[in-house]
């Protein structure tokens, strides 16, 4: 059952927002397909612990005061201040729970690769999120995926990698690196410094060689769709 939080109709527009959040009110949206853009309002930290239990994708229920029903909704949009990174507005989009949403869905990596005790590897990761869709019900905030397997040098997983639970898909390019296991720089550049060396013998006296050297809106979900 999803979480439900309560909002109220919101009078102050454009401009005037800023005295509702001098008061600890967030102003907010909640809209849909098919639907009239609605103003609200709620208490600014029951608006951040929504997001950090919850995420941007997570269906939850918003009961409007004065409607009798609650309506299942998504955290769309958010926008923060770019220096204090407080909560400035907040997007809800209304959903349908029987057509399918797309969202970015954040990757975590979690786990240790045996590669980098052994060999000293530096974890490189790449992409952080990954397009996904799912009904409303079924999103997930995140994807976890393990290093635990990554036991050589150059190991890597990509998006063909993830494992979802059923009901899921993922839309990215499957061959998307995720995270590898790069060799230690260290290595790299005994390696470099002593192919520079052989080549500079080969010189003839007088002749100059040089070396060439490796010279927000936060959105969460983006689409619906009929169920597939």
């Amino acid at each position: 059952m999803p979480d439900r939080y309560a909002v109220t109709p919101r009078a102050e527009l454009g401009k005037r927002t800023k005295l509702l959040r001098r008061d600890g009110t967030l102003p907010c949206n909640v809209y849909g397909r098919g639907l009239d853009s609605m103003a609200v309002q709620l208490p600014q930290n029951e608006a951040e612990m929504m997001l950090a239990e919850h995420g941007m994708n997570s269906l939850i229920e918003l009961l409007v005061d004065g409607e009798g029903k609650e309506r299942p909704v998504v955290v769309r949009a958010i926008q923060r201040h770019p220096l204090s990174r407080e909560l400035q507005h907040m997007d809800f989009y209304q959903v349908d729970i029987t057509r399918t949403l797309q969202a970015n869905v954040p990757v975590t990596v979690t786990g240790e690769s045996p590669a980098v005790h052994t060999y000293q590897g530096i974890t490189i990761t790449g992409l952080d999120r990954v397009l996904v869709e799912a009904l409303p019900a079924a999103m997930p905030a995140y994807l976890e995926i393990s290093v635990d397997s990554l036991a050589e040098l150059d190991d890597q997983l990509t998006v063909a990698d993830l494992e979802v639970a059923e009901g899921v898909r993922v839309l990215s390019d499957p061959e998307i690196m995720i995270v590898r296991i790069a060799r230690p720089r260290v290595i790299e550049e005994e390696v470099t410094t002593t192919l520079l060396e052989g080549e500079a013998g080969v010189l003839e006296e007088g002749e100059d060689g040089a070396a060439e050297g490796e010279v927000p809106r936060e959105g969460g979900a983006t689409d619906e769709r009929q169920p597939g």
